[in-house]
């Protein structure tokens, strides 16, 4: 077969050349019939008896998770444990085998299948975490009650690249415990369970890859590259020769970085910035201290739910802050207050259906609907913030007058907590995401309410360009090196400087190698990346003087369209860094 070249999300980084090992989720086969009334109690009584086992198999994958990737992310098993608790799917159950004298395993089966859909069609990735669960707790309770038992899947007998249409939690237990060179997988954001996993058990692998399952087979040769999101099935001779070349540089490269971590993020000519890290769970502390990270630049709160069925409550929060905090103590921990809407709902929080939710109710627009989700999570964050260094984040702010609003909300906690006599930390320092373009244009104007800033510029290129990003139709015009976007992040450094405060960047172009330079060169003071990402950019940030990155980042605010900038960062930094194997695209020898 000819080379096919497949793209996807890139979830957890690395290059794997191998074999495929297809996987598809197949239904428990069992047969559907009809139970004699005089019977039905005990159906009811063996239905009762699975969700029993079912419990202690989920209870002891959760334990071998927390050994494999730690406690907090092993929590998704929570949200499973949870369905078998909850009456919406297991009184449905028992009342149609009462009535309907349907056995258990089609009951099971029809409903599992029913909430699936429901969750996958809402199209976020949160309810498409929640689709898998519930398919993942049926079919477990459908081979309990058959006695299959445990799964009969994995660990592979032979060194492949996993090729599936999706991997659910307790796959992972079966499959990805030896010889998983990769995964690529249908499904799949780069939030999604998929995504998570993977990452924390640092194996390679790319989501979302349409299609996947039906042009692939067994055994066929395959490329994953996780740093991209590029899948190639049957790659040619000259392809496999060039990706092998490239997979034993990042291998080397990688191996060279060891002990970096242990160095500051300075320039040649001693000009120092913080390189932080980015988290979305509490088990990533370990790799944010390994990696050498400064702290914690953003901790993005409302990933909490991924492992959770209900919002947390303020315990749940206080504890997992805490932990945070604790674990990188006395580095600063930054907590981004919860950025739901957008592409990240919840069922405890209904959001209205809205034809564009990006731009509609979210982030602080549903605290000031619902101050009461904003006041626990402040009072969580206060509480924990007497572990160590902490400061808090506010996501989505357009103008001074909610800046304010914030503020006051914050002030009334610390009032409350006071009162309540509750141990806190009144001396947080409180910052604002400039992710919206009305917020670089006022810089000058929030930088004074407020004691730093951070530039997310996931969101900030999304509207200055008006692209939706995950539009596939118009993803190709998403482009952070866009002459709007750098000369918002210098008006909004400049801002910044001139009252005093200091000036992050969070957002994905921070660890793009092609924007390093130019970023230091605007006079950020931060920079904050995905904890795998830590050594790579302080070896460049190493590897430049701040003299130079300053002219290169005065000589890109020359150019007039996004593809001359484009070209201008990667011819000079392909030629500055010759000899760094840094990622400038699969299209690249390096």
């Amino acid at each position: 077969m000819s080379e096919l070249i497949l793209t996807g999300v890139p979830a957890a980084p690395g290059i794997a050349i191998g074999e495929v090992y297809l996987y598809r989720h197949d239904e428990p086969e069992f047969r559907e019939y009809c139970i004699l009334e005089s019977r039905r109690e005990g159906e009811v009584e063996r239905f009762d008896d699975a969700l029993d086992v079912t419990r202690r198999q989920l209870y002891a994958l959760q334990n071998r998770m927390a050994k494999l990737v730690g406690d907090a992310v092993a929590r998704i098993f929570d949200a499973q444990t949870a369905i078998l608790e909850d009456p919406e799917f297991i009184d449905v159950v028992r009342a149609e085998i009462m009535k309907e004298g349907t056995n258990a395993e089609s009951s099971i089966h029809r409903l599992a299948h029913r909430f699936h859909d429901m969750f996958a069609e809402l199209g976020d990735e949160v309810f498409r975490g929640k689709a898998q669960d519930v398919l993942d707790v049926g079919h477990r309770l459908v081979k309990n009650l058959m006695g299959k038992g445990e799964s009969t899947i994995g660990p592979l007998e032979r060194p492949a690249i996993l090729a599936t249409d999706d991997l659910l939690p307790s796959d992972v237990i079966h499959l990805l415990r030896k010889n998983v060179q990769a995964v690529a997988a249908e499904l799949g954001g780069a939030t999604s369970h998929t995504a998570i996993l993977t990452r924390s058990l640092e194996v390679p692998s790319v989501v979302g890859v349409k299609n996947l399952v039906q042009l692939a087979q067994d055994v066929d040769r395959i490329i994953v590259n996780g740093n991209s999101g590029k899948v190639i099935l049957n790659p040619s001779r000259a392809t496999t020769v060039a990706y092998t070349a490239k997979r034993k540089r990042y291998e080397k490269y990688q191996a060279g970085l060891t002990d970096i971590e242990r160095l500051p993020a300075e320039t040649t000519d001693g000009h120092r910035i913080l390189l932080s890290a980015n988290i979305e769970l509490p088990g990533e502390t370990g790799a944010v201290i390994s990696y050498g990270g400064d702290g914690i630049g953003l901790f993005r709160s409302e990933y909490l739910f991924l492992t959770r069925n209900s919002l947390p409550d303020e315990e749940a929060q206080y504890t997992d802050y805490r932990n945070v905090i604790k674990a990188v103590a006395p580095l600063p921990v930054t907590i981004r207050t919860f950025d739901l809407g957008g592409d990240k709902v919840f069922t405890d929080l209904p959001l209205p259906a809205e034809p564009n939710p990006f731009m509609g109710w979210r982030a602080i627009r549903v605290f000031f609907d619902e101050p009461k989700l904003l006041k626990v999570q402040l009072r969580a964050i206060l509480r924990a913030a007497t572990a160590g260094p902490t400061r808090v984040m506010f996501p989505f702010v357009s103008d001074v007058r909610e800046v304010r609003k914030l503020k006051g909300i914050l002030e009334e906690v610390k009032s409350e907590l006071t009162i309540d006599g509750i141990p806190m930390n009144p001396d947080i320092e409180t910052g604002i995401m400039i992710e919206l373009p009305s917020a670089a244009i006022m810089a000058d104007r929030l930088a004074g309410e407020v004691d730093f800033f951070s530039i997310g510029t996931n969101d900030l290129t999304q509207f200055v360009l008006a692209v939706d990003r995950g539009n596939e139709r118009i993803r190709k015009l998403y482009c952070e090196l866009h002459p709007a976007v750098i000369r918002l992040i210098r008006m909004t450094v400049d801002a910044g400087h001139a009252a005093g405060i200091e000036v992050a960047l969070c957002g994905e172009m921070a660890a793009n190698p092609l924007a390093t330079m130019l970023l230091i060169g605007l006079g950020l003071d931060e920079l904050s990346v995905s904890p795998l990402a830590l050594r790579e950019v302080k070896k460049l940030v190493r590897s430049m003087s701040y003299a130079e990155a300053k002219d290169f980042a005065a000589e890109t605010l020359h150019f007039d369209t996004a593809e001359d900038l484009g070209n201008f960062c990667s011819d000079v930094m392909k030629h500055r860094f010759a000899e760094l194997p840094i990622w400038f695209g699969d299209n690249n020898e390096s």
